[in-house]
């Protein structure tokens, strides 16, 4: 049986990812998104990384790849424990971009999902 809970940032209290306890009692950090972040550690360890993740990510555009395989730059405008909402964005580009993205849109994916990968740097 898999026990996965919330953690919390000690200094606000904001939902900042999910533990999971392995059957040796370490601990697997999940970020929002329910990536995992790293191999099992300590307690204070795993609660150290999604600590120092917080909620940058909220913050950086992302790649979301579309049923036909184009790749759009989109930015998260919510998450709750089972969906991640994203919106379009501009990539900075062509100026033609904004003839063709509908800023509006927004699109919910069900977490976890492979759809959404981090923008290049």
């Amino acid at each position: 049986m898999t026990t996965i809970f919330d953690h919390l940032r000690s200094d606000d209290g904001e939902h900042v990812g999910y533990l999971e306890i392995t059957e040796d009692d370490q601990f697997i950090p999940y970020d929002l998104l329910r990536e995992r972040r790293g191999e099992p550690m300590d307690l204070d360890e795993a609660e150290a990384v999604l600590d120092a993740i917080g909620l940058r990510m909220l913050a950086e555009d992302w790649l979301l790849t579309t049923p036909g395989e184009e790749s759009v730059r989109v930015r998260i405008q919510e998450v709750t424990r089972e969906a991640v909402t994203v919106a379009p964005t501009l990539d900075g580009g062509s100026i033609h971009v904004a003839k063709t993205v509908d800023l509006t849109a927004t699109l919910r994916l069900s977490l976890p999902t492979d759809r959404l990968q981090p923008l290049p740097r």
